[in-house]
């Protein structure tokens, strides 16, 4: 090859990798999507929307929400892992998405591993015990000391058989030494009848917040292991007899993975800015939610020490997706 053709490649080569550059510098100059694996109106879909109004706003392109419930997360986190890694098509992915799902499903669509990058975490919820306002039970040892004296008479509600909601009360009712039968129904609020009359005797779901708020159920604490900021006042499980019991649901951003480090970078401090926000701290506050954040690293962290804690807790109460 003559030196003009060699100095032409060379010119090439670097023009791309200057191109390159820009590309990712100028990120992002099109609308991104966020997938949400949950339908509209819940706590995923409410999360979304807060997070993709705040990254609109700091990236200067639109962020624009895209619904895609179904298989247990598993049908919006397939299509996101088979996105293109340009950064234009994110996941909101939650603890089920990344560190349950593994563990109670023989073909998965997708590695949690290998299919995504981790951008940043966003809040977590923990499970809330309430229950029925029939049931005598005014704090978690009246609850365990009421379940071992009428052992297999106490059921709780879960929205399907695999959910966090199911793991939280197979956990509970593992470390408490109980018998509780586990009711699963299609959603949490079509239990909701059925908690307030007393045929369903007690929900570890925090969808339920608002009911055990009003008075409609009765809250008797919170799955963290501390107390909750949204929340102070509730005690948690862990300081009522059951120490280090723990179940909350959190939900985080994943790119697909090979994702350019800078774009995983650019997306993870707005995240994190957004989260320091006054009016962000307050919509969390009023859905019960603890801010999270961190690095990319941190949110892998507790992906993968989740999904260790979870794999044992299925595999010791035999918990299944049927």
């Amino acid at each position: 090859m003559n030196k003009k053709k060699w100095s032409a490649c060379l010119f090439l080569v670097a023009a791309l990798g200057l191109t390159s550059a820009w590309a990712q510098t100028d990120y992002p100059i099109r609308p991104i999507k966020l997938v949400c694996v949950h339908g509209p109106g819940g706590t995923a879909d409410t999360l979304a929307r807060m997070i993709a109004d705040k990254l609109s706003r700091s990236l200067g392109q639109p962020v624009v929400v895209e619904n895609k419930p179904g298989a247990a997360t598993m049908m919006g986190a397939k299509a996101v892992a088979s996105s293109a890694n340009d950064g234009y098509t994110l996941l909101m992915a939650s603890v089920t998405t990344l560190s349950i799902n593994p563990h109670l499903f023989a073909n998965m669509t997708y590695d949690p591993d290998k299919d995504f990058a981790p951008v940043a975490l966003i809040a977590e919820f923990p499970s809330l015990l309430s229950v029925s306002p029939t049931l005598p039970a005014q704090n978690i040892k009246e609850l365990i000391a009421f379940a071992k004296a009428h052992p297999g008479k106490l059921n709780y509600s879960s929205p399907g058989a695999g959910t966090s909601a199911h793991l939280a009360g197979a956990l509970f009712a593992t470390m408490a030494g109980i018998n509780i039968v586990h009711v699963p129904y299609k959603s949490s609020t079509s239990a909701l009848t059925d908690l307030v009359s007393g045929q369903i005797h007690m929900a570890f779901d925090n969808s339920l917040v608002s009911y055990s708020r009003n008075g409609t159920l009765r809250p008797l604490g919170v799955a963290s292991l501390k107390r909750s900021s949204a929340w102070p006042e509730l005690p948690a499980i862990a300081e009522q007899g059951l120490p280090g019991y723990e179940s909350t649901v959190w939900y985080g951003v994943v790119a697909p993975a090979k994702t350019s480090p800078a774009i995983v970078r650019k997306l993870n401090a707005e995240i994190n800015k957004a989260l320091l926000l006054p009016d962000v701290k307050e919509q969390l506050k009023k859905i019960s939610g603890d801010s999270l954040g961190g690095s990319p690293e941190d949110f892998e962290k507790r992906s993968q020490t989740d999904s260790k804690k979870w794999e044992s807790v299925i595999r010791t109460t035999g918990v299944t997706n049927q």
